[in-house]
C-alpha cells in the first residue's frame, strides 16, 4: 500500500471513529441520566389571605399576614441558536399552591409550594425575595424564589426549583400592566433519580 493511500484509510477510519464516538457516548450517557430538567411559565390564577393549606404544620413557617396563591404552569419554546424564548405559552403543563410568611425582612418571604409539571408531583419550601421596586419601570417588582423539592414522584430522589419572576399592577393572569412583560415567572427545575 503506498503512502497517499495509507494517509487516505487512515484519515477514512479516523473520521468513522469520530463520527461514530459521539453517538456512543451520546446512548451511554441517556442511559445513565440520572438528572432531568424542565423550564415553565407560572401564570398567577387566584391569590387570598392563607387557608387551612398553609397551615404551619404542612409549610413549616408562620403564614398569618402572608398569602395563599393559584398557578399555572405553561410549556415554552426557544430559539436553538441563542437561546432566545420565542413563546411563554405553548401549552398548560401543570399547576401548583404557593403559600408565602413574612420574614423579619419585608423583602423576603417564606415561601412553600405542592404541584405538578406533567406527570411528576412535588412538594417544595424556600424562600422568595423582591429584587427591586418599580423596576426597570413604574408598577413592576423582580423577584426571585428558590425551593428544595421533596416528596417527588416518578422515582426522583429530590430537586431544586429556581425561578425569576416579576410582578406588575395587574396581579392575576399573563397580561402585565404596564404591559409587555412575562408574568409572573420563569421556573427552573433540577430532578435527581439515585445512580
Amino acid at each position: 500500500m503506498n503512502r497517499t493511500c495509507a494517509l487516505i484509510l487512515g484519515g477514512l477510519s479516523l473520521a468513522v471513529s469520530i463520527d461514530a464516538f459521539p453517538q456512543a457516548q451520546s446512548k451511554s450517557a441517556s442511559a445513565s441520566r440520572i438528572e432531568d430538567i424542565y423550564i415553565a411559565r407560572s401564570v398567577r390564577e387566584s391569590r387570598g389571605w392563607p387557608t387551612e393549606f398553609c397551615a404551619e404544620a404542612r409549610t413549616g413557617f408562620p403564614t398569618a399576614g402572608g398569602a395563599e396563591d393559584k398557578f399555572t404552569f405553561q410549556s415554552t419554546a426557544t430559539r436553538g441558536s441563542d437561546g432566545l424564548m420565542t413563546s411563554t405559552s405553548v401549552k398548560a403543563i401543570g399547576n401548583y399552591r404557593g403559600c408565602f410568611g413574612p420574614t423579619p425582612d419585608a423583602l423576603t418571604w417564606k415561601f412553600y409550594m405542592e404541584g405538578a409539571l406533567g406527570s411528576i408531583t412535588f412538594k417544595g419550601r424556600g424562600e422568595c425575595a423582591y429584587v427591586k421596586q418599580n423596576y426597570p419601570e413604574e408598577g413592576m417588582t423582580p423577584a426571585r424564589c428558590f425551593a428544595e423539592l421533596h416528596d417527588l414522584s416518578n422515582g426522583y430522589v429530590g430537586g431544586l426549583m429556581t425561578s425569576n419572576a416579576i410582578n406588575s399592577y395587574s396581579n392575576l393572569g399573563d397580561v402585565s400592566l404596564p404591559p409587555g412583560y412575562t408574568q409572573t415567572g420563569i421556573f427552573t427545575f433540577r430532578l435527581w433519580k439515585r445512580r
